[in-house]
């Protein structure tokens, strides 16, 4: 094939970034990368493992003299977010991605690039192929499903390894001295409660929440900002306080890592009522206004007279009230040793009434597996105690910062000795792959490290060329130090 990037550097990780970016990889479609990889394996003769879900593990002896020092995990994942412009003709499922350089960033016709995370699989295949340099034996670890819920990480055999440091080379980050150093854990639940349903008899009122600013939990949790079903459960609940309520309908949100913007419910309340709710519910409503006047300075509260054929009973309805109500949401521990990390929160995130059937979904977020385990509880127990069943769903791991990781020190070290510039720490309250391999293996010594990209998920992805060349030529003396202090 004609390689755009011949004459850049490093040749042989772009020449492999290119090959796989003719290789379709969207997300549940790693299948053929996959094979790209175990082919490349047998090729370099190469000890590896593929598993049922496209993950591939591949193993690299230490070069000579290196053999007694302790192995050294790469990971990267397969997959790629599939986004292109509206007038582009793309196929992600068959067609290649056409790439082209711009002012020494390289990019992508109208898709997006892939960089996130094609950049850490080219690295690990050039490492794996070459042969002039000084390293501790490698596993490359490629994972598949990355960006629909670390699904491959979640399933990966950690019996198949044996590395107790990881670099992780995830992409999509900003300049390349950053690196992550924790990542949230986190618990979905689904709670569930098949009402009884009456004939409704009184006046129905309408209650509409908008404007609350909403947002990703993982991003913007500590903003505090409103979840429309916890504000719209208070508001109810007022009114509940003042005279019996029956719940016509009660809905709200989209995704279970997303704060709700938006709430509504109907309810029907006792003949010449309906006046005396809807002033309680205006009430309360300017009470929260001013409450979120910082955090969600566009929210918006109205009422109106409404029809209802048919309500829950009244104990169905004190119930879903009750427990939204009482629901653990928002944050609930922050960090003592990084400014604004949120250590642990909760998510009221969807609650629907398909087939008169209610489902509430909540996403719990914590890098402290303990308080994940002990919010975990409480909303069961709640759970129980207001008749709701618990249905667990997706769990996935946790990384608590490590103030004396000894690998993230000697990288920080090596990277400000080559580049005269400090390393930059943060944490996310988001998910990552490394919490999944830090749960399977405790001891796990982890760096997070990439090159400079931008713009991931998107069609102007793009990644900086000489950053590409630079990591890898830092992640070449990060081995060969390795090596030396063993």
């Amino acid at each position: 094939m004609d390689y755009v990037t011949k004459g850049y550097e490093p040749a042989d990780a772009l020449k492999y970034f290119e090959e796989i970016s003719a290789i379709p990889r969207g997300s549940q479609n790693e299948a053929a990368v996959a094979d790209y990889i175990c082919e490349f394996a047998k090729a370099h003769g190469l000890e590896y493992y593929r598993d049922e879900v496209h993950n591939v593990i591949v193993k690299k002896p230490a070069s000579k003299g290196c053999e007694n020092v302790p192995p050294l995990m790469l990971q990267g994942h397969t997959d790629m977010v599939c986004v292109k412009l509206p007038e582009v003709e793309h196929d992600f499922t068959k067609d290649p991605l056409e790439l082209e350089i711009k002012d020494g960033w390289l990019t992508a016709k109208g898709t997006t690039l892939g960089a996130d995370d094609g950049m850490a699989c080219a690295y690990m295949l050039a490492f794996l192929a070459k042969e002039d340099y000084v390293h501790p034996p490698l596993e490359c670890v490629f994972t598949s499903m990355e960006e629909i819920g670390l699904i491959g990480s979640m399933k990966i055999d950690a019996g198949k390894l044996s590395a107790h440091r990881l670099i992780n080379m995830d992409g999509g980050t900003g300049a390349e001295n950053q690196s992550v150093v924790s990542c949230a854990g986190g618990q979905v639940y689904n709670f569930r409660r098949t009402p009884a349903w009456e004939k409704a008899e009184g006046e129905a009122v309408s209650f509409a929440i908008r404007g609350l600013l909403g947002g990703h939990s993982a991003g913007v949790m500590h903003t505090g900002r409103g979840n429309g079903l916890k504000l719209m459960a208070r508001i109810l609940a007022a009114v509940q306080a003042k005279m019996p309520v029956a719940v016509a309908s009660f809905t709200g949100g989209a995704k279970m890592n997303a704060i709700v913007s938006a709430a509504d419910a109907v309810i029907v309340v006792p003949l010449g009522k309906a006046e005396e709710a809807m002033e309680t519910a205006k009430k309360i409503a300017e009470e929260i206004k001013g409450e979120l006047a910082a955090s969600d300075p566009g929210f918006t509260f109205s009422c109106a007279g409404a029809e209802a054929q048919k309500v829950m009973t009244a104990e169905d309805s004190k119930a879903l009230i009750t427990f939204l109500q009482l629901l653990p949401d928002g944050i609930r521990y922050m960090s003592q040793e990084i400014k604004d990390l949120v250590v642990c929160s909760s998510n009221v995130g969807i609650l629907t009434m398909d087939g008169d059937t209610i489902d509430i979904c909540d996403c719990i977020r914590s890098s402290e597996d303990g308080m994940k385990a002990a919010i975990s509880a409480e909303m069961e127990t709640l759970a129980g105690l207001l008749g709701f069943e618990v249905v667990r769903g997706i769990c996935f791991g946790g990384w608590k910062y490590d103030a004396n990781s000894k690998l993230r020190a000697l990288c920080a070290d090596i990277y400000e000795k080559m580049y005269g510039e400090k390393m930059e720490f943060e944490a996310t309250h988001g998910g990552l792959e490394c919490g999944e391999f830090k749960s399977k293996i405790p001891d796990l010594d982890i760096m997070v490290i990439a090159p400079w990209a931008k713009e991931a998920h998107t069609p102007e992805e793009s990644l900086n060329l000489e950053s590409f060349r630079r990591i890898y030529e830092y992640l070449l003396e990060v081995f060969k130090v390795l090596c030396e202090e063993a």
